[in-house]
């Protein structure tokens, strides 16, 4: 059935419900006027001359046809006035068959349903049952039609015999409804009934209790279904009728103001119930109103046929048929090429096609297929001479160059499964993961330094070295072909303060590139840029995306990738044709080539690790229009192979924005489930859960964990992986992301676990009780920051700090105050509201904020000391650079990071001077970490640097 929305009504106009009769042969108009004006007078104290008006309309049609049905629809929608005489309006149409209907409408909040009923007896029978109508019937002035959607008619069958009655099981059925899909909103139902009127809140269910105590409680007559605590937030009201009025052909409840849903309900005279609503789109999802008949249906269905004992929470809202069609609906069944390769045989192969093609460009240096398979064969040579045996683990950690890609593949190549370790986390975190690992062997630029750092105690080599002894090896390793074997180990954040490993097969990854490289049109004209950290698994995309579809992989300096302009003059300078970034990342380039667009090469654009605002995308589009250029954003997790979902955004998306990251690939599947796992209807919201090609192997060493997140569904028995992220499944298969149920955040492509940071704020031993917020930055949406809120022993912020930094990677490095407590809200829970009001409120200048607002403690002022020797000026712009941006006012020889500053910060600072005329790179704050520091290096480089202003 298609519907109309209809517009907005006066904004004082009261809701109105109706009702269509059907008049008996040869009743007209006048002799309805005649009977109402008969009734009228023979009410007491009637005026004289009263004469209440009935319209007469014509309807150029038959009765039976959509234009008669239409214009039902039309005048039993159209509300009365505020201003109006009467509050009842009552019309004949007239159809061209010879049928007429009776419609009567009135304001609900003077005539009520069985006034309504009366008088429409009034007309049809010539009298008033039980005397005369109790309102005034003069004319009606029409108001503007209300803005709601009428459901479609849905008839329930009778419940089974000696079970619950038809509208007590609806009713049940309705808050079961509502409650699972609609729980986060805290329904809350009003029922009313010929005998009496009461709420239910649809919310807490105990599902472990019994149906028949349900239905008790659903529907009045016992304490309530759950512990529902606060205001209601979403309002449905529920009308039962006691038995259907003669010739009714249709009735239309009220739709309060409060109410987001009104559902009408009366019997058919043969047990069971005709339903009909109206729902406001703009607070009641119109995905779950398209399918709310066939939800009560089943529900109601499945209730009547549970035993009185039988837990709640079998009972179903999907039954199978319906199940089945919402899991197709999201990919369910749909395979994608899943060859039973490994990642050395995929190179193999495009390196047998064309062996002198370039594979790897990294600065000067540019190896071909040919090269980088040699140089990995003879890496694995060494690996095995070392003692690396199939299925080994083997660490990796290397500043990014061609080298690190040659390892990687060497790695493979022997057979191991490559733990990659980021040179620039902390050694702590550093020897946690070789540890957790089992690392025999690691892989590392400098082995001096990394005999006595983090691998201490293990064996560390250098590709060079590795190479050189793989050179004398005698034979090599065959090449691998199992697919089901480990090919890497990407640590993730933990919520218990212990990263953990996700362990991913061969197959996953060749499924994932063989399942997108027709849509993508990958092949070997394409350049791709290796941009992020090999302990990000979106490097696993850039790097085997690339070498296994014939491409060349570009490789992004680590201070380049922290530069816009000089990574933008990378990717002019090789022509790069594949970018993958996060938005956050992308959010820089975007805002370069709205100045002056000059990446013309690039013809596909993959966003992904983070959430995207499509509105930040129209620059983009602008320089670059869809015919030149495809942007696709992806959703995906580390546990599913990287990417799950893709979506092409057009310039149309950007402008009107959104949620959805798309549909699944082919050979993944998305789903959204409960609490309990079970799937839900679309247009409900709950968590992600992931099946197909994609899911890992398990968590390194942490079976529990594995059990707990990997699980399979009981029905299909599906492997699905339960993501924690928040969504709803679309009508039309598209996933919408809503964030996360739990603790972790995304901060610039990474998923971080905020209780793994609070995890080791506590282990510090003058850390009494520590909060992590994440606090937005109000003049840029990619800046939010993390703040902790310390409450001390002794000591202070910044050596708190320090020790953060000693053991997460940098990007999970907080900002620390101190306070005197951690402010609670009336739950004894951390007040989240109070704590990221506080952070917005305050500076990294401030040592300790007070829990009764922000800005108690103001900022001590300091002075600028420049060198006795040199442009106070100088001092003064790069110290003044550097408050500007950490918004303190802190001394010049005061370390950036210790102050909270951040990657992000540091290239804010970098903009500042070169503003100013000061040509700084990031890498600079990074080495110097002081604005004395800075100062004396921008002395060093150039004698008499230009200051503005002198």
């Amino acid at each position: 059935m298609s519907v109309r929305p209809v517009s907005a009504p006066e904004s004082a106009a009261p809701p109105c419900h109706g009702a269509v009769h059907r008049l008996p042969g040869g009743l007209t108009a006048e002799d309805c006027r005649d009977r109402l004006r008969r009734a009228a007078a023979a009410r007491p104290g009637a005026a004289a001359g009263e004469a209440p008006r009935v319209w007469a309309e014509p309807v150029p049609g038959p009765s039976g046809g959509g234009l008669a049905a239409r214009r039902r629809e039309r005048e039993i929608r159209t509300g009365i006035a505020p201003s109006a005489s009467s509050p009842v309006r009552v019309t004949v149409l007239e159809y061209a068959d010879g049928a007429r209907d009776l419609v009567v409408v009135a304001r609900a909040d003077r005539v009520g349903r069985r006034g309504l009923d009366r008088i429409a007896r009034t007309v049809l029978g010539g009298a008033a049952e039980g005397g005369a109508p109790d309102m005034p019937l003069g004319g009606a002035a029409r108001a503007n039609p209300g803005a709601a959607v009428p459901l479609p008619p849905r008839a329930l069958p009778a419940p089974p015999h000696g079970g619950p009655d038809a509208g007590r099981l609806l009713t049940a059925a309705l808050v079961l409804v509502l409650a699972r899909t609609l729980g986060d909103r805290r329904p809350e139902l009003d029922v009313t009934s010929a005998s009496r009127s009461f709420s239910v809140p649809a919310r807490g269910l105990d599902e472990d209790g019994p149906v028949a105590a349900f239905l008790d409680t659903a529907s009045g007559s016992g304490a309530g279904p759950g512990a529902a605590t606060g205001d209601p937030g979403l309002r449905v009201r529920l009308q039962l009728d006691p038995a259907p009025a003669d010739g009714l052909l249709a009735y239309t409840p009220a739709l309060c103001a409060e109410h987001a849903l009104t559902l009408h309900a009366r019997p058919d005279g043969l047990g069971g119930l005709v339903l009909h609503g109206w729902y406001r789109p703009e607070e009641f999802p119109a995905a779950l109103a398209d399918q709310l008949g066939g939800l009560l249906a089943a529900a109601a269905r499945d209730l009547a046929g549970r035993a009185p004992g039988a837990p709640l929470a079998g009972v179903a809202l999907l039954d199978a048929e319906r199940r089945g069609e919402v899991l197709r609906l999201g990919g369910l069944g749909r395979t994608g090429p899943a060859p039973r390769l490994t990642l050395p045989e995929l190179v193999r192969a495009r390196a047998a096609e064309a062996p002198d093609a370039v594979a790897l460009t990294d600065g000067d240096t540019r190896l071909t297929y040919r090269e980088l398979v040699a140089r990995a064969e003879l890496t694995a040579r060494g690996l095995r001479g070392r003692g690396v045996r199939p299925g080994d683990r083997v660490g990796v950690c290397l500043e990014r160059s061609a080298d690190l890609v040659v390892a990687l593949l060497g790695v493979l190549v022997a057979g191991g499964a490559y733990v990659t370790l980021d040179p620039a986390y902390p050694a702590e975190r550093l020897a946690h993961t070789a540890e957790d690992a089992g690392l025999g062997v690691v892989l590392v630029d400098d082995e001096t330094a990394a005999r006595n750092g983090p691998f201490t105690g293990r064996a560390t080599v250098s590709p060079g070295t590795l190479r050189q002894e793989g050179a004398d090896a005698p034979d090599g390793p065959a090449w691998p072909t199992d697919a089901d074997a480990p090919a890497y180990v990407v640590y993730t954040s933990g919520s218990t303060g212990r990263p953990k490993g996700v362990v991913v097969p061969h197959r996953n990854v060749a499924a994932l590139i063989a399942t997108t490289r027709g849509d993508f049109a990958f092949g070997a004209s394409d350049t791709w840029t290796w941009f992020h950290s090999a302990a990000f698994d979106f490097s696993v995309w850039e790097i085997w995306g690339a070498l296994a579809t014939g491409g060349r992989v570009v490789v992004v300096p680590y201070w380049t990738c922290r530069s816009p302009q000089d990574f933008r003059e990378l990717l002019a300078r090789e022509r790069v044709t594949v970018l993958n970034q996060t938005p956050s990342a992308f959010a820089r380039l975007v805002a370069l080539e709205r100045e002056e667009a000059v990446l013309h090469d690039v013809r596909l654009v993959i966003l992904g690790g983070e959430p995207l605002d499509p509105a930040r995308l129209v620059p983009w589009f602008d320089a670059h229009p869809e015919t030149a250029c495809r942007v696709v954003n992806m959703f995906g997790i580390t546990e599913t192979t990287v990417h799950v979902t893709a979506r092409t955004v057009t310039r149309a998306d950007a402008l009107a924005g959104g949620r959805s990251v798309g549909r699944a690939v082919p050979g993944w599947s998305v789903r959204v489930v409960d609490g309990r796992g079970r799937p839900l209807p679309p247009g409900a919201l709950g968590e992600i859960a992931v099946a197909g090609d994609g899911l890992a192997l398990a968590y390194l060493g942490r079976p529990e964990l594995t059990a707990q997140r990997f699980v399979t569904d009981p029905v299909d028995g599906t492997r699905l992986y339960l993501s924690g992220d928040l969504g709803l499944l679309r009508p039309d298969g598209e996933l919408e992301h809503h964030g996360r149920i739990d603790s972790q955040v995304q901060l610039r492509g990474h998923r971080v676990e905020l209780d793994e940071i609070r995890h080791v704020l506590l282990g510090h031993d003058a850390v009494r009780d520590a909060v992590v917020v994440v606090t937005p930055d109000r003049d840029d949406a990619d800046g939010a920051r993390l703040d902790a809120f310390v409450v001390l022993r002794s000591g202070g912020a910044p050596e708190v700090r320090r020790y953060a930094a000693r053991v997460l990677p940098e990007y999970m490095v907080p900002w620390v105050a101190a306070v005197p407590e951690i402010p609670l809200t009336v739950n004894g829970k951390a007040d989240a509201a109070r704590l990221a009001a506080l952070a917005a409120a305050s500076g990294p200048d401030t040592p300790a904020p007070s829990v009764d607002g922000p800005g108690t403690t103001p900022p001590q002022e300091s002075r600028a000391t420049p060198s006795e020797d040199g442009d106070p000026g100088l001092d003064a712009v790069v110290l003044g650079a550097w408050r500007t941006v950490l918004g303190t006012a802190a001394d010049a020889e005061e370390d950036f990071f210790d102050l909270g500053g951040n990657s992000l910060l540091a290239l804010r600072v970098c903009h500042a001077l070169r503003e100013a005329g000061l040509a700084v790179a990031v890498k600079d704050v990074y080495q110097y970490r002081s604005a004395a520091g800075l100062t004396a290096e921008i002395r060093r480089r150039t004698p008499c640097p230009a200051v503005p202003g002198a």
